[in-house]
């Protein structure tokens, strides 16, 4: 019966409407080997392992950050989730996401909020990866998650989960706003 009410498979559908339902490991894409750049002064020294250069390490601390904002939105929505949902994105929530994916958390988390749900369990995420090129404002990144100890519980504490998701593969925008990484 729970199955049927609309928002329930509304939730199921929207969580479920951006992951491709897949194994947690992703095709191994092209990859490219950087060329060490000649550094402006040798160094007296040889080194057994090549100097980061500047552009290096720029693109490595924003990948960095681009995945620390992905973890961080997934740990917030989750947390929010738990207690009950929301009607409001919360400010850790707005911290490091934008656009469409903001839209899509907090209209799980509204949705929770006003049929008097809460979520059990969480999402773990299994991985995080590179997906293409590097630009300074916009990266992509492909995402597994497992979802099996993710539940929604109803007002009289009885379990409502649509048909589960137990793992799932995703490919995310994360974008450069304002020198901080949000996940679009």
């Amino acid at each position: 019966m729970a199955l049927g009410v609309p928002g329930f498979v509304r939730i199921g559908a929207v969580i479920a409407g951006c992951a491709l339902v897949a194994a947690c490991t992703p095709e191994p894409g092209p990859t490219t080997t950087p060329t060490p750049a000649p550094s402006a002064t040798a160094s007296p020294t040889p080194s057994a392992t090549p100097t980061e250069t500047e552009i290096e390490r720029q693109q490595r601390l924003d990948w960095d950050a681009a995945e620390r904002a992905y973890r961080k939105a997934v740990a917030e929505s989750d947390r929010v989730a738990r207690a009950g949902g929301a009607t409001e994105p919360t400010q850790a929530l707005t911290a490091v996401t934008t656009g469409n994916y903001l839209k899509l958390q907090q209209q799980i988390l509204n949705d929770l909020k006003e049929r008097g749900q809460r979520v059990t369990g969480g999402v773990t995420v299994v991985y995080v990866g590179r997906d293409g090129g590097y630009r300074p404002d916009r990266l992509r990144l492909v995402t597994c998650e497992d979802n099996s100890t993710w539940r929604i519980l109803n007002r009289a504490n009885r379990d409502v989960t649509p048909t589960p998701q137990l793992d799932y593969v995703q490919s995310l925008v994360v974008t450069k706003v304002k020198d901080a990484w949000k996940v679009s």
